[in-house]
Order: structure tokens, then sequence, then C-alpha cells
């Protein structure tokens, strides 16, 4: 996780999520971070975003997609 300004993340974990309909992972950032970061795939930045817990609960979407 490439964190612009800030410094660089670590995911921890990463998954396809069913009920969201796209890709999920829990990861570990600097303090500081805001919504905005970046993740490394395969050698491509492709743009993430940080959002807080939970994602999903009892099968209804918590968060802005």
């Amino acid at each position: 996780v490439v964190v612009p300004g800030v410094g660089e993340g670590e995911v921890t974990s990463g998954t396809f999520s069913p009920t969201l309909e796209r890709s999920i992972a829990f990861a570990r950032v600097p303090s500081g971070t805001g919504q905005s970061v970046q993740v490394d795939i395969r050698g491509k930045l492709l743009p993430a975003r940080v959002v807080k817990l939970p994602f999903v609960r009892n099968g209804r979407v918590l968060i802005t997609l």
C-alpha cells in the first residue's frame, strides 16, 4: 500500500467480496493516512480507498461504493 506523502503500508489479507462485488483487503497503514491510497498489484499501482470497519453487516453494505 502506497500512501502519498506519508509512506507505505502492508496488506495483511485480501479477498473478493461477493456482497460488495469487488476486492477488499485489510492493511496496516501509517497513521495520518487519508482515504486515498494506491495498492501495488503485480507491479501496477491501482487506486484504493481506506474505509472504517465493518464493510458489511448482516448482508447489508455499510460503506459508500
